[in-house]
């Protein structure tokens, strides 16, 4: 026995059908864990930024400071991050530390 070609095409429009209502469900989840995880690398890297400036007295000037002795500071005790955290949303972004050690995202276009 065989399947007829109207029933097979029931079937592919049943798939459809349900493929189309399940994907854009997966990509809202996928923007939900893409967020959670940027307030997940800014929070630990102002959290590094407050570390550091307790031993030095004044906030990086970069993320980098945080992970590499910078030249000239003494007091530094880090690493402060083990490395230098990805921007989930775009990795040619990176985080940068403003004058107050607030984290803020820029292009490295």
């Amino acid at each position: 026995m065989g399947f007829t070609l109207w029933e097979l095409m029931a079937v592919l429009c049943l798939m459809g059908v349900l493929l189309g209502a399940a994907v854009p469900h997966f990509y809202s989840s996928s923007n939900f864990v893409r967020s959670e995880a940027d307030l997940a690398n800014r929070e630990e890297i102002e959290g590094a930024v407050q570390l550091y400036r307790i031993d030095i007295g004044t906030f990086p000037v970069s993320v980098s400071d945080l992970v590499n002795l910078p030249d000239n500071i003494k007091g530094w005790r880090g690493p402060y991050l083990p490395e230098i955290p990805v921007n989930p949303f775009d990795p040619k972004v990176d985080y940068q530390i403003d004058k107050l050690g607030q984290v803020v995202t820029i292009s490295n276009w």
